[in-house]
């Protein structure tokens, strides 16, 4: 009798009978959603004669702004750079803490070391897996400069309770919105809940640059400081000196290659006129994802604080391993031999072997981002995903708890 027969977990599938996998090719965890009109956008741009930064970001950056109701939008060349370009604006360096999530991509914390200054890891709350704010409060020290709130799978962070916290102690409150393009707060929009946010653009997010990035503030000092910053420092970018009366640039600060270009500004201008359709599109899945796996054993959807709006930008499951005899790899494993993609979002940073070795704090520490690393895993959801392959994915995942249970 073979593995696969036997429903043997270590052979990589769980098939019942070694029968077929659920789909016959593999299902990608995401598609970018791109058409003609993104296309026609490119080629127009292509054809002005103009590339770098120019009259299509700023066109993008103020239909951006007005998307979010903020005050300042800068397109950037990531959601880091502008991580990095906030707290640079913010005069945060060495010596400094800045307080935020484990449960991230590597980037919030390498923004902060970019930046010169101390990532320190607070943990995060239960079935939300967003930052604590108790435990925030427990890991500011006197030097704590800021907090970064990552708002996760496009749910908010519990953002009154952190704005009270920043108030009390009087540091800077920053939104990672890297998952947050659609993401609502007690009426407000992601990216207008702290001092600056920043935004991904990366190709799986709800609109695309390609790669690329937004930050939003409301603080004019800043926003001036970051759009100088995201050029090397020169106060006047080319496509404002091409013009018929030349002017000398200068270098006026320390800077970076940060900008965003007009060919990726095409992209997302023409993206964020579809994002109500989008968004629609996918809180219609997120949806259908909770009622089919309401009476699924073993596994638990995110939730989001009170008052939060989901922009449904990745679907995070919590397996419960108490209900079945194999582990998180064992299931992403078998998932991809049914042919159904899969992600992760996230392993606690202190997991990561930079990070164990740069930043003194032990996986330990953080009980609840630490147990959900072993326990979390991600369902494909995309514009573009059909029901039917819905209705796959969830037939996939109920095979493997069903035929495994403790």
């Amino acid at each position: 009798m073979s593995a696969a027969s036997r429903g043997d977990a270590a052979s990589g599938r769980p098939a019942l009978d070694g029968g077929a996998p659920v789909r016959d090719t593999l299902l990608p965890f995401f598609r970018p959603s791109i058409g003609k009109e993104e296309e026609d956008a490119v080629i127009a741009v292509l054809r002005s004669g103009w590339l770098a930064t120019g009259p299509v970001c700023d066109r993008f950056e103020a239909a951006f702004r007005e998307s979010v109701a903020a005050r300042h939008a800068i397109s950037v060349a990531s959601c880091t750079a502008g991580l990095h370009l906030i707290l640079h604006a913010a005069g945060i360096g060495a010596g400094d803490e800045v307080v935020t999530s484990p449960m991230t991509f590597p980037a919030t914390a390498n923004a902060v070391l970019h930046a010169g200054a101390r990532p320190v890891f607070a943990d995060v709350l239960p079935g939300q897996l967003t930052i604590d704010p108790e435990a925030v409060r427990a890991a500011i020290s006197p030097r704590t400069r800021a907090i970064i709130a990552v708002h996760l799978a496009g749910w908010p962070c519990e953002m009154d309770a952190l704005r009270t916290l920043a108030g009390a102690h009087g540091l800077l409150l920053v939104e990672d919105a890297a998952h947050a393009i659609g993401t609502w707060y007690r009426g407000r929009a992601a990216g207008t809940l702290g001092d600056a946010a920043s935004f991904s653009f990366y190709p799986n997010k709800n609109i695309t640059t390609c790669e690329g990035g937004m930050v939003t503030t409301a603080r004019d000092e800043w926003a001036s400081r970051i759009r100088i910053a995201r050029q090397h420092g020169v106060d006047v970018d080319a496509s404002r000196r091409d013009g018929l009366e030349y002017r000398h640039w200068e270098a006026v600060a320390l800077g970076w290659k940060y900008n965003m270009n007009d060919v990726q500004a095409a992209i997302g201008f023409a993206q964020l006129a579809k994002l109500p359709a989008v968004q629609a599109r996918r809180l219609a899945l997120d949806a259908r994802y909770r009622t089919a796996l309401r009476d699924l054993p073993a596994v638990a959807p995110l939730e989001g604080p009170d008052g939060g709006e989901t922009s449904a930008h990745i679907f995070p499951v919590l397996l419960d391993l108490a209900r079945i005899r194999i582990d998180r790899d064992t299931v992403l494993r078998a998932l991809l031999a049914e042919n159904i993609g899969v992600g992760v979002h996230y392993r606690a940073l202190p997991l990561h072997r930079f990070f164990r070795e740069t930043i003194p704090q032990r996986p330990e520490d953080l009980p609840i981002a630490t147990d959900a690393s072993h326990r979390t895993l991600s369902l494909p959801l995309f514009p573009a995903l059909t029901d039917a392959e819905q209705d796959q994915v969830v037939a996939a995942l109920a095979r493997i708890l069903t035929f495994y249970p403790r």
